[in-house]
């Protein structure tokens, strides 16, 4: 009998070809007027003489609304097994798999910048607990005449000697400098003993009065602490390791 209200959703339009059709109402009937809002059907929506409809089409999903099922191989926990492993055979099994192509794109995007951003972390993970653990090389709590009370008298010789002994200790000494030498690390200054100049000892800046620039020749009072790690030192193009004092103030005499 066709449809009163004209009204079937929105994928489907019916047509009646036979009967006739209210432009208004959108239903169909075979007399003169509509039922609905008794108006006369106009002529060129009459049975034969409208223009036949075409059907709409009909979108539909690439997986018919289906849940799709993933073979375990192709599984993205399989893939990340199979790259560490074997990384070919990986790339292989990821092409062959039904995930989207920008899934795969991505996936290969990040296992090749894994190990820079590996780096990257670690470095800043490294930069942080330097930050929060570290420690002064120099005690910064005792004022200028308090820290020299503080620092035994030793010779240079008993330092280069048995540096262990004093590893907890303030020491002080008498230096002559050798030479100066600036990396990454920071401001060294090769010293001698004035007595044997085969006693050498690296002094490093950590001045809490002020950075000050000691050349070769100048003696030098050293008041510090023992550094836990040794000045590797290059001359004649052989490295050797010497004792080193983190100094808080230096003299010149």
């Amino acid at each position: 009998m066709g449809r009163m209200l004209g009204y079937h959703g929105d994928e489907v339009e019916l047509d009646r070809p036979d009967l006739n059709k209210c432009p208004d109402c959108d239903c169909f009937f075979a007399s003169d007027a509509c039922p609905l809002c008794k108006k006369i059907c106009p002529e060129e929506m009459r049975a034969g003489n409208r223009k036949p409809v075409k059907p709409k089409k009909v979108k539909r999903r690439r997986d018919n609304g289906r849940v799709q099922f993933i073979s375990w191989y192709h599984q993205w926990w399989f893939i990340v097994i199979l790259f560490l492993i074997m990384p070919l055979a990986g790339l292989v099994v990821l092409f062959t798999s039904p995930h989207k192509f920008w899934k795969k794109i991505l996936f290969i995007a990040i296992y090749l910048l894994f190990p820079t951003i590996i780096s990257i972390v670690m470095m800043l993970s490294g930069f942080t607990l330097n930050a929060l653990f570290a420690q002064d090389p120099v005690d910064t709590s005792l004022t200028k005449e308090a820290y020299v009370e503080k620092c035994v008298d030793i010779t240079p010789e008993e330092f280069y000697r048995s540096p262990d002994t004093y590893a907890d200790s303030y020491v002080s000494m008498t230096l002559k400098v050798s030479e100066k030498s600036v990396n990454q690390y920071g401001t060294f200054y090769i010293c001698t003993s004035v007595d044997n100049p085969q006693i050498m000892i690296a002094v490093q800046d950590y001045l809490l009065d002020g950075k000050q620039n000691f050349i070769a020749g100048d003696l030098l009072i050293v008041y510090g602490e023992p550094s836990q790690d040794g000045c590797l030192v290059s001359m004649d193009g052989k490295a050797f390791e010497i004792p080193c004092i983190n100094a808080a103030y230096a003299a010149k005499q």
